[in-house]
């Protein structure tokens, strides 16, 4: 999976906390944006639909640093 000629340990590592952060910070990003249009509504709806589309944003986005970092090698 790693080598060292390409980064070794430290790339790899570095790697996997990009696609965490990636996720984690556009679901919650999704989740506060939800949040506050829901401040001037009735029904509580869209804080869970922000979450979604933040979670699906943030796959989108690990999906391409994965389809990056394979063709990388």
């Amino acid at each position: 999976m790693y080598n060292r000629k390409n980064g070794g340990f430290l790339q790899l590592a570095a790697f996997v906390l990009t696609l965490g952060f990636s996720l984690i910070t556009s679901a919650l990003l999704g989740l506060y944006l939800g949040s506050i249009l829901d401040r001037q509504r009735p029904h509580k709806v869209l804080t869970p639909i922000g979450f979604l589309l933040g979670l699906l944003v943030g796959f989108h986005r690990a999906w391409l640093l994965i389809k990056d970092f394979m063709k990388r090698g």
